[in-house]
Parts: structure tokens; sequence; C-alpha cells
């Protein structure tokens, strides 16, 4: 006796049916992302799962008019060819639908269960940390790795106004992203300011030369060609290179004053 052939077109209209409700719930995360990405603080925000979302639906459907990435909530099934290039038994067509849902479920059950597709705590399905937690246990972890050494911290706010920051983009681009935050603690521990007078001031404080006028800035020099003078005697710590950093982000105008960390 022959076995009974499985009801494809059944499982179809069950997985599709599921498959366009996870997609109306990740779209509405997809929005709310957005919308906490323009708030002051929240700009990074959508580097997380958001970013992993945009990616996939770009490869998958491609993006749609509005030029933000939706997940398609209609469901509708897609006609296959067989090897030959000709048309498929029907149920041998919705069973290879079916596994196309499950690749596109398994797709959203991933972003949903992200910890970053939240802001908080989610009140319904998987449970993840949020956006928010995320900023906390980052902020904590720069606090305990770069700045603890230096009597500093770093709250989320202060995160989130680091990322938020252009001077904080500068920075890395200049002394990279492992030496940022160093370079960032110790600005800000030796209270190196920005302006002519604050500059100068600080340089006279804390290099020695025999002749003191070398420390003058001149009527007409940069700060930028100022600190190239005396690089060699800027001795922030006992690291030379690390002291080169500090001078470079310093010529970029990135200074104790616009560093966001306590």
């Amino acid at each position: 006796m022959a076995t009974p052939q499985k009801d494809w077109k059944t499982e179809w209209e069950a997985i599709s049916k599921q498959s366009r409700k996870l997609a109306k719930r990740a779209n509405q995360r997809l929005v709310r992302l957005e919308r906490y990405s323009e708030r002051p603080g929240y700009s990074n925000i959508k580097k997380y799962a958001y970013e992993k979302a945009s990616e996939y639906i770009s490869d998958t459907f491609g993006v749609g008019k509005s030029g933000k990435p939706r997940f398609k909530e209609h469901v509708k099934l897609i006609e296959l060819p067989d090897a030959k290039g000709n048309k498929l038994p029907e149920n041998e067509l919705y069973k290879k639908n079916v596994y196309i849902q499950r690749q596109r479920i398994k797709a959203l059950e991933e972003f949903l269960s992200s910890q970053s597709s939240t802001l908080g705590q989610a009140r319904s399905g998987p449970k993840t940390l949020g956006v928010k937690k995320i900023y906390e246990k980052r902020a904590q972890t720069i606090t305990d790795k770069f700045l603890k050494a230096y009597g500093l911290e770093m709250s989320e706010n202060d995160l989130k106004r680091f990322f938020d920051s252009k001077k904080q983009a500068k920075l890395e681009k200049i002394v990279g992203s492992n030496q940022m935050f160093v370079v960032a603690a110790i600005m800000k521990k030796l209270d190196i300011k920005g302006s002519r007078k604050e500059l100068e001031e600080y340089v006279k404080t804390h290099v020695q030369v025999k002749d003191p006028s070398e420390l003058d800035m001149k009527p007409k020099e940069s700060r930028a060609a100022y600190l190239d003078r005396l690089k060699g005697k800027l001795n922030y710590t006992e690291d030379p290179i690390l002291n080169q950093k500090i001078t470079n982000a310093l010529k970029a105008g990135i200074n104790a004053k616009n560093i966001f960390i306590n």
C-alpha cells in the first residue's frame, strides 16, 4: 500500500499566516527603531539588529518605494519551475514554497529575538534586553576597560552623547577605535582644553625648556602648528606613540571640553 502523500498546501497556508504575522511585528519594530534613531543620543541605534535586518531585506526583497527596509507582509505562492523548466506539480510547488517561508521565518525570528531589536524589555514574545540595556552594558565595559584606571567613568547618557557627536567619528578616524577611549580619558584626566589661551597655558605648565619664550604661541601661529613645533616635548604619558595620538587629536580640535566622559 502506497504511503499517503503529505498535503503541502495545508502546511503552506498555515506557515504563510505565521509569516505574515511575524512580518507585521518586525515592521513595527523597524519603525520604532527609526523613530528613536532621530532622538538625541540614539543615532547609533540602527547599527545593530536594524542593520542586519536591512541587509537581509535588501538581499531578499529589495528596498521598497519608501527607501526604508520592510519585510513583506503579503505572502503569495511563488511559481517555480522544475529542473527542466516545466511547471511543477501542485503539491511539489507548495512544498518548495513552504521551504522558502521557513527561511523567511527564521530571519524574522532572529530579528525579533535580538536584544537590539527593542528599546527595552519586550512585553511579549522572546524576552530581550533592548538597546537601552545594551548602551548601559557597553558604557560599563568602556569604564572598566579604559576609564577606571584614570578615575573616570562613562554613563549610558555619556555614551549616547559620545556616539552622537561628530567629534567621536573624527577621534576614531584619527587614533583608531582601540585607542579612542584611552586618548579621550587622558585628555579629560589632564584637563587639556582647546582654545589658544588654554592650550598655551597647559603647555607652559607641563613642559620644561631652557628658554620659556619657546613655549609662547606666536600671534599668527595656528594651534596645529604650535603643537607640531613642540611635539617632541609634549609628554602626556610615558608612551611616545600614545603621545603623538593625543597631539593629533588636539590638532583636530578634540579636547577635554568636547569629550563626553565624566
